[in-house]
């Protein structure tokens, strides 16, 4: 989809909007930034929105290839929700408050891509890691998957509202560490229990 030298620019733009926020970097930043003129800048994408897209879309895809190996490296659920915990935490130090606000605000057409990524690839990646910890009898088996699986979706969107969890008071990682704990806190068996106390001890 990229060649490898488009890659590497837009992994340096994505670093870029993860420090400053989006709406405050300019073409002329990014250009400056990739060492090119704002004329090749503008060979490869339309105008700032199209650039937001496209390092949306690469984002999307190396976290579906990050997710894929997680669920394979991890031998069972409870250790996969430690990988996502640990992987999530490294990302949101680097991660300024207002990206989700610029996203929604200005870049409607990316924002749009984030919730369908949301929707159907994480709604399916929860939902067989819930039905993964079932099998192995981690977790318990008397509630909805399909249920518990969105409202996780759907909750842990709620942890980048800065009017609930403004970045002064509370850090990302902590909020979303406890958030994710609550949950699994929620979904285990006894002897999803044991191995959850294990692995925090």
């Amino acid at each position: 989809m990229f060649t490898e030298q488009q890659e590497k620019w837009l992994q340096r733009v994505e670093a870029l909007f993860m420090r400053y926020g989006i709406k405050s970097v300019t073409m002329d930043d990014v250009a400056r930034e990739l060492g090119i003129s704002k004329k090749t800048l503008y060979l490869f994408v339309d105008n700032k929105d199209d650039l937001v897209n496209k390092v949306l879309e690469r984002h999307i895809a190396a976290e579906k290839a990050v997710c894929q190996h997680m669920s394979e490296k991890a031998e069972n659920a409870i250790e996969e929700m430690f990988l996502v915990m640990d992987s999530n935490a490294q990302q949101l130090q680097q991660m300024k408050a207002n990206i989700v606000f610029d996203l929604q605000k200005y870049h409607r057409d990316a924002w749009d891509k984030i919730q369908a990524y949301q929707r159907e690839f994480l709604y399916s990646l929860v939902r067989s890691n819930l039905e993964r910890g079932i099998r192995q009898g981690l977790y318990r088996d008397d509630f909805d998957v399909d249920i518990v699986a969105k409202i996780h979706i759907a909750l842990s969107f709620q942890l980048f509202d800065e009017d609930l969890f403004p970045q002064l008071t509370y850090s990302k990682e902590t909020v979303f560490r406890e958030y994710l704990l609550h949950y699994l806190y929620g979904i285990v068996s006894e002897k999803g229990l044991h191995v959850l106390k294990a692995k925090l001890s």
